[in-house]
């Protein structure tokens, strides 16, 4: 039961990075970073047409993966407490 909820826990905290990772990128652009890799030099940087929607789709299909998962865990949580309740 508490290893369940340290895995809700974990997959709360992956949406929220998942949610703030375009963010991160912008504000690592903005201060002289490589936007994690995106791009090594501002001035001369080609970013492949297809890359941002790329980001785009795995971000998405990885934000709707791990909200089925929580959903599930939910109500495998659910089911657990009706059946251990006294009355």
């Amino acid at each position: 039961m508490f290893l369940l909820r340290v895995v809700v826990f974990l997959i709360l905290v992956s949406l929220v990075v998942i949610l703030a990772y375009p963010l991160l990128i912008i504000f690592n652009l903005a201060n002289g970073g490589d936007g994690f890799g995106l791009c090594s030099d501002l001035i001369t940087c080609e970013i492949p047409f297809l890359e941002g929607p790329r980001i785009l789709v795995i971000l998405i299909v990885t934000f709707f993966f791990l909200v089925a998962v929580l959903r599930a865990i939910m109500k495998y949580l659910n089911s657990i407490n009706k059946e251990q309740t006294i009355l």
